[in-house]
């Protein structure tokens, strides 16, 4: 039987193994046949890494440190997610392999001080994290990527004063804020969310699902009467909603532009 040309037998791996990424098993049957093949099933199992703990985090971090993959390699790694309970040591070594993150969700809660330019440094397209850390990003330095290239971002613990600075990042188009609690609007915020960020196309308003209806109902008559601006319901498993984007399935972007879009349409007819 003749070989297959090499690009073409990448492809066919490749497809196989990308809709089950996560299978631990397949993966490990894939690698078995040849060396080329686990390089390239690697590659594609790194491209998402969740991070849900201290433990995990070290042990990622042991990988990248033992030197087992070639140079480079964790640069791979396209959608990060580091949550609520990684050190700051720990998440600044990953992020500081982890070079060309595009899609980042940082909850670790740590003031380290490298953190901020680490983070600058990402060419990142979606940001999930706390106001706190990125209010501390530093927007004038050269190696600023993320400057050019981040269209969402979703703040939590968010702090009014400090939305203004959505006024630097240029392509942005989707922002999602948590309502600040109880069903508490603050027609304030939209207005400066809507003023800072010239290419808006989705203004999400994460609350708590008890206050869903009331939310939606007292919204000020400028924000109901803005097509962009959606209220979604908290999920209750944030990690898998992120981790759905990387999938191609439904998160709290693609449920917000399916909204907008509907009422377009409706408003077209």
């Amino acid at each position: 039987m003749p070989e297959l040309p090499f690009e073409l037998e990448r492809q066919i791996f490749e497809l196989a193994f990308k809709p089950n990424s996560r299978d631990i098993a397949l993966k490990v049957t894939l690698c078995l046949v040849a060396r080329r093949v686990q390089v390239w099933i690697d590659r594609i199992f790194y491209e998402l890494v969740t991070i849900g703990d201290e433990r995990r985090g070290q042990i990622f971090l042991s990988l990248i440190q033992s030197h087992a993959k070639p140079p480079d390699f964790f640069a791979v790694v396209k959608t990060l997610c580091l949550t609520f309970f990684v050190e700051g040591a720990t998440a600044c070594g990953i992020l500081a392999a982890c070079s060309r993150v595009e899609y980042l969700a940082f909850w670790a809660d740590t003031d380290a001080p490298q953190l901020p330019l680490l983070l600058s440094q990402l060419p990142l397209r979606r940001l999930s994290t706390h106001m706190d850390y990125f209010s501390k990003i530093p927007f004038g330095v050269p190696q600023s990527s993320y400057l050019s290239s981040l269209t969402h971002i979703e703040l939590n613990r968010w702090d009014t004063s400090h939305l203004r600075q959505l006024a630097h990042l240029p392509r942005l188009t989707h922002v999602c804020l948590p309502d600040p609690g109880h069903g508490r609007i603050r027609v304030r915020y939209m207005e400066m969310v809507c003023s800072n960020c010239p290419r808006l196309e989705v203004l999400i308003i994460l609350c708590d699902p008890t206050f869903l209806s009331w939310v939606e109902g007292n919204l000020p008559p400028s924000a109901k009467g803005d097509h962009r601006i959606v209220v979604q319901p908290k999920c209750r498993e944030v990690i898998g909603d992120w981790e759905k984007s990387y999938f191609g399935g439904s998160d709290i972007w693609s449920r917000a532009e399916a909204t907008v879009k509907q009422r377009l349409s409706v408003g077209n007819e």
